[in-house]
């Protein structure tokens, strides 16, 4: 490995039994500009004690994808034999890796990235690298149909209060500050639950399903690592990522076609984010698209008639974080 190679992030992809996913995401993981540089981790799950014919066949395919090219400059395969599950496997494998390396790149098999992804990645790990309060990096953004920055925004990133897991950067020293088991849960105040939230209004409901054994996912458990730690995550203004498998295939991911990228961000040059501040209308903007409770239909209606005769719609913000 050269020495421009050990510089770079490692890049770990967790893939299981969506062969044409997998193939979507590694050839264009093959297409980044930093590809040939890189050095990238697979690990392949197994399959579960019941699994079909037709889910070991899939499996099967997934694992001679991965091996039908040179991906990356470096490539290491990992095999398990039993089936591990994402959030076990994304535990154990990161853990490993930011062990290691001090910084990793994670994506699982269904994220199409744009070629300047790896790049993006590797700024943002270098540039935000001693801003401790800096948990986690983004690749992901919400299209603009959902997702406004403002016209006089002038960075190409923004401090956001959650963390994103559909491409994601992050450093040792912060990984290592999880609390798997969440020991505060059960002090966590309603003031508490209300500040958890201001990512989302789900956010609390992930982690009450998390820790009450209905979901079995690991993301929640990082998102309370930024909370308790008053850290933050940094995302693009643009996508960098698609991800394509918002098509139910996924495990803990349904069907939602209004969260795909279109176009994806194909800067190299990034305008950073040096203060560290929460932009009130981005932090707004952002909590809308993971607010649940959605507008009536006749408020939707005079917002449409506002914007006809060219005024500002009427019902903009479903709720505020800053007033």
């Amino acid at each position: 490995m050269n020495n421009e190679m050990s510089e770079l992030a490692p890049i770990v992809l967790f893939v299981y039994n969506r062969p044409m996913h997998t193939k979507l995401t590694l050839n264009a993981l093959k297409n980044n500009s930093l590809a040939s540089e890189s050095k990238l981790y697979i690990y392949a799950d197994g399959a579960k004690k019941d699994a079909n014919a037709e889910v070991l066949d899939q499996i099967a395919d997934v694992r001679q994808m991965i091996r039908s090219q040179q991906w990356c400059g470096e490539i290491e395969i990992i095999e398990s034999e039993k089936n591990n599950g994402l959030a076990n496997s994304i535990k154990a494998g990161v853990s490993y890796i930011v062990e290691k390396y001090g910084k990793v790149i994670v994506m699982e098999d269904d994220l199409v990235t744009s070629p300047a992804f790896l790049s993006y990645m590797n700024k943002n790990l270098e540039f935000y690298q001693n801003r401790k309060s800096v948990f986690s990096i983004g690749a992901y953004s919400y299209p603009k149909g959902k997702f406004k920055i403002p016209d006089d925004y002038q960075f190409d990133v923004f401090v956001s209060l959650r963390n994103s897991s559909w491409g994601w950067a992050t450093w040792q020293d912060r990984w290592e500050q999880i609390d798997w088991s969440i020991s505060c849960y059960s002090t966590l105040t309603d003031k508490m639950k209300k500040a958890l939230n201001r990512g989302g209004d789900d956010v609390y409901d992930l982690l009450e399903m998390q820790q009450s054994g209905k979901l079995k996912i690991w993301s929640i458990q990082f998102t309370m690592a930024h909370f308790i730690n008053h850290a933050v995550s940094i995302l693009p203004c643009i996508s960098y990522v698609d991800n394509v498998g918002l098509d139910g295939s996924g495990e803990n991911c349904s069907v939602s076609n209004g969260l795909r990228n279109d176009y994806l961000n194909q800067k190299e040059t990034i305008r950073f984010l040096d203060v560290l501040y929460e932009d009130s209308r981005i932090i707004n903007a952002f909590y809308n698209v993971n607010c649940r409770k959605k507008r009536v239909i006749w408020k939707k209606v005079l917002n449409r008639i506002c914007r006809i005769i060219g005024k500002q719609p009427l019902f903009y913000l479903k709720k505020k974080i800053y007033l």
